[in-house]
């Protein structure tokens, strides 16, 4: 069996359906985002459009979140924590590098992008959680 055959099974049965069901919110949030893309550097857009083009990624992000809350309620105890773990130490991470990067602005010592700033702590709170998740996996087989 190939090695993305032998990840598969060693799933849980919850985490599978998961996968399986976060596929089209995750296809549909591409496929908008790249559609966000066009329209932002679109010249004569209405601003209804643009509104509307630019907050459907996030309805995306919901529709994968209520699929995440549905595996949170069929996966055993030992997978729960794990996940509720994982959340808890990316939330507080990505908390504390906010409230470090909010200081170092107001005190003028840094002088980011606020678009630059809000991608790298979304990429933090992803990092943390998907670091802290693979660890604790290993911690408990």
């Amino acid at each position: 069996m190939n090695l993305l055959g032998r990840y598969w099974q060693g799933l849980s049965p919850a985490l599978r359906r998961y996968y399986r069901a976060s596929l089209w919110p995750s296809l549909t949030f591409v496929v908008l985002a790249v559609l966000h893309e066009w329209a932002a550097r679109a010249a004569g857009l209405p601003t209804a459009a643009r509104i509307g083009i630019a907050l459907a990624p996030a309805l995306c992000m919901g529709w994968m979140f209520a699929c995440y809350l549905r595996f949170l309620r069929d996966c055993d105890e030992l997978e729960r924590r794990i996940e509720l773990d994982s959340l808890a130490w990316a939330a507080g991470f990505a908390l504390l590098a906010s409230l470090a990067a909010v200081f170092l602005l107001d005190a003028g010592v840094a002088a980011w992008p606020a678009k630059q700033v809000a991608g790298v702590l979304g990429l933090i709170l992803v990092c943390v959680y998907a670091l802290v998740r693979a660890r604790l996996h290993r911690r408990y087989p």
